[in-house]
């Protein structure tokens, strides 16, 4: 009986922490520079759920979830968007290098000057945000993130989204 419902209580935490209540009402929007020196908006990739994870070159956690957000990426690009924004204020042309040789398939952008609020001040890094398709913010998580997780978290909200 306490094994129950203790597989109960763990399954209940996990569909709260999957909630897509929204933590947001406002749609969020920025505009950062990318690796390559081209402004970008949250915005411009409206339309498909973001992932945006702040990650930076000298986190050991940061650096080992990228290969599952590449994974994350390429299984389901046609339906989501990565988007990496480099915690951190190293020069540009080391950061554009990390990600070439790491082959990041996703948009990486920089840090600006300004918080992105309401996803800063960070509690830690990495840390890896959901938006709706309308950029409204559904999940946030501190820590390193798998292709796995990544793959339940789409798929809650999938079945939300079907409710």
């Amino acid at each position: 009986m306490k094994r129950n419902h203790l597989i109960q209580s763990v399954l209940l935490a996990w569909v709260i922490s999957l909630s897509s209540v929204s933590l947001s009402a406002e749609p969020i929007d920025y505009e950062l520079v990318d690796i390559y020196g081209e402004n970008k908006q949250i915005s411009d990739y409206q339309g498909r759920l973001l992932f945006v994870n702040f990650w930076a070159t000298w986190c050991g956690p940061c650096i080992r979830e990228i290969p599952d957000l590449i994974e994350f990426r390429n299984k389901f690009g046609d339906r989501i968007e990565v988007i990496g924004i480099a915690f951190e204020k190293t020069p540009v042309d080391q950061i554009r290098d990390f990600a070439e040789e790491l082959n990041i398939n996703y948009p990486v952008l920089l840090i600006g000057d300004e918080p992105l609020v309401p996803m800063e001040p960070l509690k830690g890094l990495p840390s890896t945000f959901v938006l709706s398709s309308t950029g409204e913010l559904l999940k946030t998580h501190i820590g390193p993130v798998t292709a796995n997780q990544l793959e339940r978290w789409l798929l809650a909200l999938d079945a939300q989204v079907e409710n």
